[in-house]
């Protein structure tokens, strides 16, 4: 029997457990969900009982899901126009919710990084809801907020207190609330909030608290083992007026005092998983801190005995024994799984990394053989600094076949992704939500089709074929790595000016030597010492972002003018941005190359060129820094475009 279900004009909604503040928050959501797609003619009125007529009621029942549920949750109509939201538990019960915004109101989970209006439904009326779901593929999916700097620029938070460049602001409560509420909606459920979490510093907390509010679980930065950096090592110890080496090595009493701190104060919040492991100052290895062992094996045994000790600490001090644990194999930790150097607990979740832009894992994933009783995940990145920081650029196809590889080859317990300023990757990170909740019923071209309709309300086809094209331009090389994204075309721009202001020809042929930390992120630093062929991958995917560029723009016109902003936002950007520092590396480039070949002659018209490849990038930008995000690149320092123009503009005055 159907029970169709309406949303009148005054509907009543109760929330079981009124205990739950991720709970309240989700269903507070959904009627302004409700509000907005009914045009403001249907209110919704929260009560203390059970309404018996025209209600939506949100239930946490476990004992009518199987005893093994996680995150499960049903929603039916029944008669009286009656909507039930129930869950295993509150994340169930929160995705419930989120559930029907998205797949019955039509609300994009994104719709906070659009400027698209919430689309108004005509007749909110369906003739039955009736949908289960069960126990997500990946226990553990998260986010990671790294790299912030666009974030913390756009609305200034609090300080934080370290020496480290571009990490002296904390992102701002409000934005903090916009980034947790949107990755809840997408379906995510564990959350890294920022690059670095000094949990001493009230403004940095805040961050923990208003994530787990939302229902996240908490975890770490592989460079914050048990919460800690150095950089919050010296905060703990310059408040006591002392001064400690951080070294595991040389001062292990020092480090395990603040781990031990760390460890009761993040132990206060309902859901952690613990992240373990030893690195040095700034995402370096432990040894580059000071004095340690000098061979593999040995560093290696070092990072595998304090591994176990953190282990025993969180288990002594949180009083938990059901305690979870995670260790990243981020860059040495890659090398030395693979070498089989680390000793991993077997209820330490052991995390292996991409190393670049996600579209490939590194080889200890696929080479390390599966242990008894082991369990896995991985990390993997929308965004990294040295690639895909201001522009997405892997498309849904690549994170599938990705994803569903890599579930193949291994039982994944974790992923989690490096997102940085979330707005430049909304479209992948929804789709990552899906893919690692259920890839069985994911199909690329599916998702594709439904965000195109989602967001978009004429030229479909086109608009889609836009979306194909832009990330079949990235140009990769024969281990699939994309090698011509923001960060690295940026990179490479600087130090090709470097070295010719430099003027020494003969040291800016550079070295091959890196040593293992280099090594282990190869991926990151792909070779382009090939510099005829490199210049003719930057050419083709130069004209290949142009042709986005163009078609991008030919469509804008016939669309609604909140559309044809995020369209460019999304394509036209990104393609613009693409482009032009394509142009600029090629250009950079062959100044350098004549400077090696002593043609100083040359080198002018090159420059030249190359400055104005930047200028027209630049009036790309306040089309994209439209509405709300006017201010979204006031803390844009890490890939600045006017750093590379600033070296210009001295190298041409040095030739005239």
């Amino acid at each position: 029997m159907k029970n169709p279900f309406i949303l009148s004009s005054s509907m009543e909604l109760f929330v079981q457990d009124k205990n739950s503040v991720p709970l309240s928050l989700a269903a507070q959501d959904l009627a302004q969900d409700i509000f907005a797609v009914t045009g403001g003619l249907t209110e919704t009125k929260t009560t203390t009982a059970p309404p018996a007529v025209n209600g939506i009621i949100i239930r946490i029942i476990p004992d009518e899901f199987p005893s093994d549920a996680v995150e499960n949750y049903r929603l039916h109509s029944e008669s009286g126009n009656l909507l039930f939201i129930d869950g295993s538990d509150a994340r169930g019960a929160i995705y419930g919710i989120y559930a029907f915004s998205s797949d019955f109101l039509h609300v994009s989970p994104s719709f906070l990084w659009s400027q698209l209006p919430i689309r108004r439904l005509e007749n909110p009326r369906w003739p039955d809801i009736q949908r289960s779901v069960g126990n997500p593929a990946i226990r553990y999916r998260g986010v990671f907020i790294n790299d912030e700097d666009l974030l913390t620029g756009w609305e200034i938070g609090g300080p934080r207190h370290t020496s480290y460049r571009y990490y002296h602001t904390v992102i701002s409560r409000n934005t903090a609330r916009r980034v947790a509420s949107t990755l809840m909606r997408m379906g995510y459920n564990l959350a890294i909030p920022a690059s670095f979490v000094d949990i001493r510093n009230p403004e940095e907390e805040m961050l923990l608290e208003e994530f787990s509010n939302r229902g996240f679980i908490l975890t770490m930065h592989h460079v914050e083992p048990l919460g800690v950096s150095a950089f919050g090592f010296d905060n703990y110890w310059q408040a006591r007026g002392e001064s400690h080496s951080f070294s595991y090595f040389s001062e292990p009493d020092a480090l395990r005092e603040v781990w031990r701190d760390s460890i009761r104060r993040w132990a206060k919040y309902p859901e952690v998983i613990w992240q373990l492991g030893l690195r040095g100052r700034g995402d370096k290895p432990f040894w580059e801190a000071g004095a340690a062992p000098e061979g593999d094996a040995e560093r290696a045994a070092v990072i595998s005995k304090a591994i176990r000790e953190q282990q025993q600490m969180v288990w002594e001090l949180s009083g938990d024994k059901n305690a979870v644990f995670s260790t990243t194999l981020w860059g040495e930790g890659s090398l030395f799984s693979r070498m089989g150097l680390l000793d991993i607990p077997p209820k330490v979740i052991t995390v292996f990394s991409d190393n670049c832009a996600g579209w490939r894992l590194q080889d200890d994933f696929y080479l390390s053989p599966n242990q008894p009783g082991a369990a896995y995940g991985i990390y993997s990145h929308h965004a990294i600094i040295t690639g895909t920081h201001l522009a997405q650029a892997i498309g849904v196809r690549d994170y599938y076949k990705l994803l569903t590889a890599a579930m193949a080859k291994r039982k994944l317990q974790y992923a989690i992704f490096n997102a940085s300023n979330i707005r430049e990757f909304i479209y992948g990170l929804t789709a990552t939500a899906k893919i690692t909740s259920n890839p069985d019923v994911f199909i690329p071209e599916s998702f594709r089709e439904r965000w195109v309709h989602e967001h978009f309300s004429s030229n479909q086809k086109e608009i889609q074929q836009c979306y194909i094209d832009y990330f079949d331009s990235y140009e990769k090389n024969s281990r699939g790595i994309a090698v011509c994204n923001d960060g690295l075309l940026f990179s490479r721009s600087i130090h090709a000016l470097l070295a010719i202001l430099s003027g020494n020809r003969e040291s800016s042929k550079g070295s091959t030597s890196k040593g293992i930390f280099l090594d282990s992120l190869s991926d990151m630093f792909p070779d382009t010492s090939d510099t005829d062929a490199h210049l003719i991958l930057l050419q083709r995917q130069e004209e290949s972002m142009a042709r986005v560029r163009k078609k991008s723009l030919e469509l804008q016109p016939s669309l609604p003018p909140s559309e044809a902003g995020f369209l460019y936002a999304q394509l036209t950007y990104p393609a613009t941005l693409n482009r032009c520092f394509c142009r600029c590396e090629h250009e950079c480039l062959q100044a350098l190359r004549v400077f090696q070949n002593g043609d100083d002659d040359a080198i002018h018209n090159h420059l030249l060129a190359a400055k104005e490849a930047l200028k027209e990038y630049e009036a790309a930008i306040p089309e994209y820094l439209s509405g709300e995000f006017r201010h979204w690149y006031d803390g844009c320092v890490k890939i600045d475009y006017r750093q590379v123009i600033k070296i210009l503009d001295q190298l041409l005055e040095n030739k005239k």
